[in-house]
């Protein structure tokens, strides 16, 4: 590890590194710096990452220099996802083929993949490479046989003498050039998509524009721990746009643009490591950009569906980027997501709709046979569509209710980093012993700190494909 040295960066240091700046000069600036000890021991015990955010990073190993490695996420060796994982992904596929949508996941390598060489001789003789090249291997085959394309990216790991490092030091992002070589091997794959050659394509090129500082999330961690300090990593910062388009050159697309492939995924999607723009400089193809930094895996893809854009003028090809340590089984994800895809109620028929002004406590919204015949609203059949006044809930607790007297508490739940639009949809549960309750009723519980008037309008209808049976029904 480094610490910064007390005087380290002098008022004619500093003059200099602005003079470079303003002269297009694109060298790291340089430091003094003395080396510290290994990492102390609050860093090394697992029970010390007891929140949230410090899970994230359980637990720091010292690699070689300022490199820093995260046992479980960085060093881990199992990849993919269970049976349900894997079937639900492929019927978020299915949904999504079924509007001419085909998907691509870019499924990023570990740390310790790519960046073994940087582990010590100790760490790197406990770390099992070939098993978990081995099942990042299998878990490819598995996104493939599920119908999604993915790109292999195995020839990226185990990277040595390259110029830059495919990831920071400390840090749990790529780097630009981490984020240009990902680009080049999955571009490769986007051209084998049935109907990419019919897209618009248009020359791209990337350049330096500057220097990205990095000061390294495992880094921050670390000091948080051990009081250390760190040096701050720079690496060169990159741009894309269209050939001659910086002189006033035509532009293919124009102003109206209407870009054929979509990327959602997390920061390492961002821009300061210009992955979309990588993309259209390999691809040739205009990439629309709808990442969300901090996330997670989900959220993206969650706002992009509900928008006006994906509704009214899906992709021909949507490109879904995360980490391997992301759980791809979450059940109350792909219930949300799949009828998102076929944007929830809207111009479907409604079988219960109903709009309330929300009290505090719990509220009926909707309920079956209420003003009308009793109706056959099987779990497996149906789906809810909910639409908030405030866009600002990004968390609502719901109860469904089965006539038989078995019940629900289903919450809905999105990261404040996505717009909403006050928006939720949500299939009814469809496992073996639910999918034929018939539902009662819906209730709705009000958010802890409400606003006032908050009110919801609720639909109720099929499934698509489903539902066709909707004759009386006779109470249990």
């Amino acid at each position: 590890m480094q610490r910064l040295s007390r005087n380290w960066f002098t008022p004619s240091a500093l003059a200099a590194a602005l003079l470079a700046a303003a002269q297009g000069a694109h060298a790291a600036p340089e430091f003094t710096v003395q080396r510290t000890a290994p990492l102390c021991a609050a860093a090394q015990n697992p029970a010390n990452y007891n929140t949230k955010y410090l899970s994230f990073f359980t637990s720091l190993v010292q690699g070689q220099g300022d490199w820093m490695f995260r046992t479980e996420n960085d060093l881990r060796t199992d990849f993919g996802t269970n049976a349900y994982g894997w079937s639900q992904l492929k019927r978020l596929r299915d949904a999504l083929k079924a509007r001419g949508v085909e998907l691509m996941v870019v499924y990023q390598p570990t740390r310790g993949l790519v960046n073994r060489e940087k582990l010590t001789p100790e760490e790197k003789a406990h770390f099992n490479y070939e098993l978990a090249k081995k099942n990042y291997l299998a878990a490819v085959a598995q996104f493939r046989k599920a119908g999604i394309w993915v790109t292999d990216l195995s020839p990226l790991f185990d990277e040595k003498g390259v110029s830059t490092d495919y990831y920071f030091k400390a840090d749990h992002h790529w780097t630009p050039a981490g984020a240009d070589r990902t680009a080049k091997l999955v571009a490769e794959t986007l051209k084998e998509i049935p109907g990419f050659n019919d897209i618009p394509k248009q020359e791209y090129q990337s350049k330096v524009v500057g220097l990205l500082p990095k000061a390294g999330t495992l880094h921050k961690t670390a000091a948080q721990f051990c009081g250390n300090g760190y040096a701050t990593q720079y690496v060169d910062r990159y741009e894309t746009e269209a050939a001659g388009a910086g002189e006033g050159g035509d532009n293919l697309f124009g102003d109206e643009s209407n870009p054929k492939v979509t990327l959602v995924g997390t920061s390492n999607s961002g821009p300061a490591y210009n992955f979309a723009g990588f993309l259209q400089q390999y691809s040739g193809a205009e990439v629309l950009n709808m990442a969300v930094s901090g996330g997670g895996f989900e959220s993206a893809l969650m706002q992009y569906m509900s928008s006006k854009e994906f509704q009214e003028n899906p992709p021909k090809v949507l490109i879904w980027e995360f980490a391997t340590h992301y759980d791809m089984s979450q059940a109350s994800f792909y219930r949300q997501a799949v009828p998102m895809v076929t944007n929830g109620c809207e111009g479907k028929p409604a079988v219960l709709k109903n709009k309330v002004k929300l009290k505090p406590g719990a509220n009926e919204v909707v309920v079956n046979g209420k003003g009308a015949p009793l109706r056959d609203l099987r779990g497996g059949d149906y789906q809810v569509d909910l639409r908030l006044s405030d866009p600002s809930i990004h968390e609502l607790k719901t109860t469904v209710w089965y006539l038989n007297g078995r019940h629900e508490d289903f919450k809905l739940e999105q990261s404040d980093r996505i717009d909403t639009g006050g928006r939720y949809a949500f299939e009814l549960r469809n496992e073996s012993d639910w999918a034929d309750l018939n539902m009662l009723a819906l209730e709705i519980h009000s958010p802890e700190q409400m606003p006032a008037d908050l009110s919801v309008d609720v639909s109720v209808c099929a499934r698509p494909g489903k539902g066709g049976n909707n004759l009386t029904a006779k109470a249990e």
